[in-house]
C-alpha cells in the first residue's frame, strides 16, 4: 500500500469520525503529532502561519492559551 493511499485512508476515517471520537483520538494522539513536527523545522515554518491564520478568527485569547500552554503566569 502506497503512503498516500495509507496517509488518504487515515484521514477519511477520522473525518468519518463523531466529534466526540475526533476529540478521543486527538487527545490520544495530539503529543505525538507535536513531538512529530516539532523535529523537522521546514514542516514547523509551514503550518505554523496556517495554524496562527486558523486562530485568529477565533474566540479566545491567543497570548492567555499561549501563557496557559507554557505554565507562564504573566498578567
Amino acid at each position: 500500500m502506497s503512503k498516500t493511499k495509507r496517509v488518504d485512508d487515515f484521514i477519511r476515517s477520522f473525518e468519518n469520525l463523531s466529534e466526540d471520537e475526533k476529540k478521543e483520538a486527538m487527545k490520544r494522539i495530539m503529543s505525538e503529532f507535536c513531538e512529530t513536527a516539532m523535529k523537522d523545522k521546514e514542516f514547523i515554518q509551514e503550518m505554523m502561519p496556517k495554524c496562527m491564520e486558523m486562530m485568529k478568527g477565533m474566540n479566545f485569547p491567543l497570548k492567555e492559551m499561549m501563557s496557559k500552554m507554557m505554565n507562564v503566569d504573566r498578567k
